[in-house]
C-alpha cells in the first residue's frame, strides 16, 4: 500500500494552522498561552526521559535518515527531468 502525500494541502492545513494559533496567542493573556506552552514543554521533556537513544543510536538513525532523503532526491529529480 503506498501512501500518497499532497505537499500542497499539507503546506495549507500548516498555514491555516498557524494563522488561527497566532490569532489565538494574540487574544488570550501571556499567563493562559505561557502556562499551556509549559505544559507541552513539560510533557515533551518527561516522554523523552522514556525514550533515550545512545550516542550511537542516534547517530546511526541520522545516517539511515540523511541517506533515504538523499535517494528520495535524487528519485524526485530523475522523475521531474523524465529520466
Amino acid at each position: 500500500m503506498e501512501l500518497k502525500f499532497d505537499r500542497e494541502q499539507n503546506r495549507k492545513e500548516r498555514l491555516a494552522f498557524i494563522r488561527r494559533y497566532s490569532k489565538w496567542v494574540k487574544s488570550v493573556p501571556n499567563e493562559v498561552w505561557s502556562r499551556q506552552q509549559a505544559s507541552l514543554i513539560n510533557s515533551f521533556l518527561s516522554s523523552s526521559k522514556n525514550f533515550q537513544l545512545d550516542l550511537q543510536e542516534y547517530l546511526a538513525m541520522k545516517s539511515r535518515l540523511k541517506a533515504v532523503t538523499i535517494r528520495t532526491s535524487k528519485q524526485t529529480e530523475v522523475n521531474r527531468d523524465g529520466n
